[in-house]
């Protein structure tokens, strides 16, 4: 049967004793929908889902859900081991619990306890933790007459995978304070911002004046964006007089658990975000993220404050679930089955290369990705628009810790599926005065427009700036908007419609070496060299490309978020800021539309194909405009650095009010 991975799929994995029969658990059956072959087509031509027609849970559920006879064989099964069960009113997820000993029996495994080692850190950034978790020594098996009607299986192991999209701002401080040693390199330990300095400078004039940035950030660039800045960068202000997303709700999927008051105190006294009648709830699935997770909490408070800063109307419900494989799929059907959410944001991510290596250690060929399309397309089908961060190294998902860390070409897994909104990223123009070993060695790094997001523009300065190699000052700085072609998910037909889409033009900064056999018949390079002068290559694919829209995610050029977690305010960037904005702005719109959009894509690629498009693509070739390996091409509408490009919000309200 398909299910998470198991005990020989987990990297670097030790087994140290078995899993006490007490052990409790939850497992979680994904079933298998009927009809879902027609459904996704309709979804994806926007018959189904888009502002003219969408499904209630009810409808999805008589519709598409399994029949009763089906569900009442799979729980009475499971009963018989002591296993109790409760089905969602989609009829199709199936959450159970019981003991390590009862699954033992029922789905005739053995689980064990492992100990994963956590990765090192890379240069600026924290390393991985050790994992302590349980897994089966083999995939799981059911009854030959229940196990067709089942899709997947997710519980059996607790492992961690996924990680967030967040990253701290990595230049170095301007003025004589920034010099260092020769060979020493700016770390990405931002400064800390305390709350009072802000809070005075918001009092003072409303917003943050670039004088007053430079100053509370040590001299940084434009890092002290806040939601309202998204809004007037992209036009969300020209939506609707009094649109702020009163009356709607945006849904927040997380792996960490929110520090509850934080964003009501960042919007109240940091921000000066409009302040309005709302709610913010949390919704604790599967028992909620685990303490060790509260490492990661600064990523669902940054969601929570910026899609609430972008809709300072807009209720938000938080769910947050556990880091696992279990918890993602069960928080994404408990948005889906709610279905008070209008728009939801997911800013985690899973290499598709990940999922291609448990698959070749063992694993089913489709049960994961399966599983996790059919709760993106129930929220799709629903007229939930969902909004999934691209990701944070550029075209090298799988570069990541707790990924895989190999260097081949790779995407988000999850915003991979065709059914969501993938939330690419780019760097707003901006100029600094760059120090180096010495306060007289400096020189000045210019961002003239706004560009794909890369940290390949700091490698040549920080090389020079700092007496490294090239290599040296590469490997230091490997980040940038995802995006890319998926090896499993086929070009939807809304791609299609816009030119460029099929074909792509790269800069190759980087050449994948080291190859390393990570399992039977997976082969994947671990290394790098950084070409200082690169080539500029060509190509044609036939996957899904991702992003679809992008905005604002460099570090350099991010956002002020608060978290208890950093003990103040710093400036950050990553996608995961990109995917909680859009959903706060499709809450705006859906107000001012009075309906919900519905999922996105069909209707913004066709826009997109026309003669006025609500997007300005970014499609200049070369350097300056790149993702560490895709970049434009000119005259083209479709970018895999930054997709359709970014959008003016009012038009495409327009768009989604047909």
């Amino acid at each position: 049967m398909p299910s998470g991975p198991t005990g020989a799929q987990l990297p670097g994995a030790t087994a140290f004793g078995d899993t006490p029969g007490s052990t409790p658990e939850q497992v979680t059956f994904v079933l298998r929908g009927r009809g879902i072959a027609q459904l996704q087509q309709a979804v994806l031509a926007g018959a189904v889902g888009g502002p003219q027609h969408r499904l209630s849970v009810s409808q999805f559920a008589a519709s598409y859900g399994q029949t009763s006879r089906t569900i009442g064989a799979l729980t009475s099964y499971l009963a018989r081991y002591g296993i109790r069960s409760t089905v969602l009113a989609n009829r199709l997820d199936v959450q159970t619990s019981g003991t390590a000993s009862a699954y033992d029996r029922a789905l005739n495994v053995s689980q064990k306890q492992y100990r994963i080692p956590g990765r090192p850190g890379r240069h600026g950034e924290k390393p991985g933790r050790t994992q302590n978790v349980h897994a089966p020594t083999r995939a799981p098996q059911l009854p030959r007459d229940l196990a067709q009607s089942v899709t997947a299986i997710f519980g059996l192991s607790n492992y961690a995978a996924f990680q967030s999209n967040v990253l701290p701002q990595t230049l170095p401080a301007s003025g004589a304070a920034a010099a260092a040693a020769p060979g020493a390199l700016p770390t990405k330990a931002a400064p800390v911002i305390k709350p009072a300095t802000v809070a005075a400078a918001v009092r003072k004039t409303g917003v943050i004046s670039e004088e007053e940035c430079a100053e509370i950030t040590l001299g940084l660039p434009r890092d002290c964006n806040l939601p309202q800045d998204f809004a007037t960068q992209y036009g969300l202000t020209g939506v609707g007089r009094g649109a702020d997303g009163t009356g709607q709700t945006v849904g927040i999927v997380t792996f960490a658990a929110l520090d509850e008051g934080s964003p009501e105190y960042f919007w109240q006294s940091l921000s000066e975000t409009p302040q309005r009648p709302r709610t913010v709830t949390v919704r604790n699935v599967d028992g909620g993220p685990s303490a060790v997770d509260s490492a990661d909490s600064d990523e669902t408070d940054l969601d929570v404050e910026q899609a609430g800063g972008v809709a300072p109307g807009a209720n938000i419900v938080v769910y947050q679930a556990p880091n696992t494989d279990l918890g993602g799929i069960d928080a994404l059907f408990q948005a889906a089955v709610e279905n008070t959410a209008g728009s939801v944001s997911m800013s985690w991510a899973n290499s598709e290369t990940l999922v291609a290596w448990a698959q070749a250690t063992g694993a089913a060929p489709n049960g994961w990705r399966d599983a996790f399309d059919l709760a993106f397309l129930e929220l799709a089908a629903q007229g939930q628009s969902t909004f999934v961060a691209s990701g944070d190294f550029g075209a090298y998902t799988s570069y990541a810790e707790p990924d895989l860390m190999t260097t081949n070409l790779s995407v988000n897994a999850f915003a991979a599926s065709p059914f969501v909104t993938a939330a690419g990223g780019t760097t707003l123009p901006f100029s600094v005065e760059l120090y180096g070993s010495t306060a007289d060695v400096h020189e000045t790094l210019a961002v003239p427009t706004e560009r794909a997001w890369s940290s390949a523009y700091l490698w040549g300065p920080t090389s020079r700036l700092y007496e490294l190699s090239f290599q040296d000052a590469a490997m230091a700085f490997v980040d940038g908007g995802g995006g890319g072609y998926s090896q499993t998910q086929p070009m939807p037909a809304y791609q299609r419609l816009v030119s460029g889409s099929q074909s792509f033009t790269a800069v190759r900064n980087l050449t994948s070496t080291t190859p390393k056999r990570l399992a039977p018949g997976l082969t994947l390079p671990t290394d790098w060299v950084a070409n200082p002068t690169p080539a500029i290559v060509h190509g044609r694919a036939t996957g899904r490309a991702i992003p679809d829209v992008s905005a604002d995610a460099d570090p350099e050029t991010g956002y002020l978020v608060y978290s208890p977690l950093y003990g103040g305010i710093m400036p950050v960037g990553g996608t995961s800021i990109v995917a909680p904005q859009l959903a706060g702005a499709a809450a705006t719109i859906n107000q001012a539309n009075r309906g919900r959009g519905g999922f996105w894509n069909p209707s913004i690629y066709r826009a997109a194909a026309g003669r006025t498009s609500p997007f300005t693509a970014l499609s200049t070739t070369g350097g300056g405009n790149d993702n560490l390996f895709y970049t434009g091409t000119p005259d083209m509408r479709y970018n895999p650095a930054t997709g359709l490009g970014t959008p003016n919000l009012a038009k495409l309200a327009a768009v989604l009010r047909r």
